[in-house]
């Protein structure tokens, strides 16, 4: 698929300070946030961009590359000012195009080539054939270029000195789509992606090669949208259903207007470099009772930070959870609290029916919905957990994220702050494709998912494992980067129980 829609219009006016600049911000993961009053002021940045990325790179190797979509971020560029930079040094590449239709380069011509004068040489038009051999042909066309032109990162990926993105509001940047196989070939290494879609024929760069650039310029415009720049700047590591999210170069910049951030503003959301902080109240927005989403992952990368673990005790009824409630109370610290299959049974009462973990599911979601009635008045924050779900135990894992999809709709935050999928009995490739399967559900209401390799010797909720090989006791680096690998650009809130 190919859409010139970048959400902005092409005003662009020549002044070095865009029109309307309201604020900026970053975040922890180093991106940084530009905020502008509206379109046209979002196209005046662009075009500072451009003009400042050129001339930094022009001045220090004798040449500027850069990638571009069509549609309106290219029209933008139209109105830079004539001699702002050298454009005989400009080299001009395409982030996508369609083949044999030539709309980017030809957009390209006209706003940026001929207003600016860069020559006709050094602008590189995608060529004809089938899609691999197109995309073969441009990559090699890039790699093949002079290092001053375009370098090579230590992957040996081609790198342009700034690539302008333009974002859809379902999340796309370039022609990489949520969910399409393109935008889950990240990490692969290759530079240039080949389409054929219902016959119709396109390239694409990858997202390794967005990342690799030295500089990337992402624009997002209007409150259509905001929901996407909401999620696109609250996920660290990205996921696969809004492709935005997963772009993180060394230099990142989002051009937002005040329409397009307003949900970001509005949700308050937590994105603090925690190490720094001395407490886990300095937190902005902690607060006492059960955390979910961003403020559960930034408690839990605090303890990373600072080393220490938070407990988790398995709870039965409320007098456990409130026992470990006064615990926390009295230690004036926070507290995991958590519910097996069995114990979500127990819950809620044994006299009730469980072939299809119905009554392990109403117990669960009792006990979350217990631990969220008193919890505030403890004092102190809580995560509210599930604990091992083995294969045979799913049913009960299925019905706790379907109430979690059913609270989101209501109240904007699931019920529990995570789930946790043991799968470790299954085979290695399987366990990570069913959590990958479930983690991208959860992340789409900020859930937290453990995940776990390797198994643990003994008995534990009904599962025997006294018996098993030694060596499957053992988790080994290559299994754990296999899982990192995989989950990572889903969502990055997971975490990894290995056996060691």
């Amino acid at each position: 698929r190919h859409s010139d829609s970048n959400g902005f219009s092409p005003t662009c006016p020549a002044s070095r300070t865009p029109r309307g600049a309201m604020s900026s911000f970053s975040l922890s993961d180093g991106r940084k946030v530009r905020v502008l009053q509206d379109e046209a002021g979002i196209g005046a940045a662009v075009c500072e961009e451009f003009i400042a990325s050129a001339k930094a790179a022009i001045a220090s190797k004798g040449a500027f590359s850069v990638a571009v979509p069509g549609g309106s971020i290219v029209t933008a560029l139209a109105n830079m000012p004539k001699g702002a930079f050298d454009a005989s040094k400009v080299h001009v590449f395409f982030c996508n195009e369609r083949i044999g239709d030539g709309k980017c380069y030809k957009g390209a011509m006209k706003s940026l080539v001929g207003p600016m004068g860069i020559p006709e040489a050094q602008v590189y038009k995608v060529g004809e054939g089938t899609p691999e051999e197109v995309a073969a042909q441009y990559e090699a066309l890039l790699c093949g270029l002079p290092s001053n032109v375009v370098g090579k990162t230590s992957r040996g990926l081609p790198q342009v000195d700034l690539v302008l993105v333009g974002t859809g509001e379902d999340g796309h940047v370039c022609s990489l789509h949520p969910n399409k196989k393109e935008i889950k070939m990240a990490g692969g290494g290759k530079a240039i992606i080949p389409i054929n879609e219902g016959g119709k024929t396109s390239i694409t760069v990858s997202l390794d090669f967005i990342c690799a650039a030295k500089k990337v310029v992402l624009s997002a415009a209007k409150a259509s949208r905001s929901p996407m720049v909401l999620r696109a700047l609250r996920s660290g590591s990205g996921c696969y259903d809004c492709p935005a999210s997963m772009v993180n170069a060394a230099n990142t910049t989002w051009l937002c207007d005040k329409d397009s951030i307003k949900g970001y503003q509005d949700k308050n959301v937590s994105d603090p470099a925690v190490a720094h902080l001395s407490s886990f109240w300095d937190i902005p927005g902690m607060k006492a009772g059960v955390l979910t989403g961003d403020l559960a992952w930034s408690l839990l990368q605090f303890a990373k930070a600072k080393g220490f673990a938070i407990p988790a005790f398995n709870c039965t009824s409320t007098s456990t959870v409130n026992a470990v409630l006064e615990a926390g109370m009295q230690l004036k610290r926070p507290v995991i609290i958590q519910f097996s299959e069995g114990g979500s049974a127990f819950f809620g009462g044994l006299s009730l029916h469980n072939k299809e973990k119905q009554a392990s599911v109403l117990g669960a979601i009792a006990g979350a919905t217990y631990v969220r009635a008193v919890a505030p008045a403890y004092g102190i924050p809580v995560l509210v957990h599930s604990d091992h779900c083995a294969k045979k135990l799913l049913p009960w894992f299925d019905g706790m994220l379907e109430y979690d999809e059913y609270f989101f709709s209501v109240k904007g935050e699931p019920l529990f702050s995570s789930h946790m999928l043991d799968l470790s009995e299954e085979p290695h490739e399987e366990n990570i494709g069913i959590c990958a399967k479930y983690l991208e559900r959860m992340a789409k209401v900020n859930l937290i998912l453990e995940m776990e390799i390797g198994l643990t010797g003994g008995v534990e909720d009904g599962v025997d494992n006294s018996g098993v090989a030694k060596d499957k006791l053992y988790s080994t680096p290559e299994e754990v980067w296999q899982v990192y690998e995989t989950l990572a650009p889903i969502s990055e809130k997971f975490t990894i129980a290995a056996a060691f």
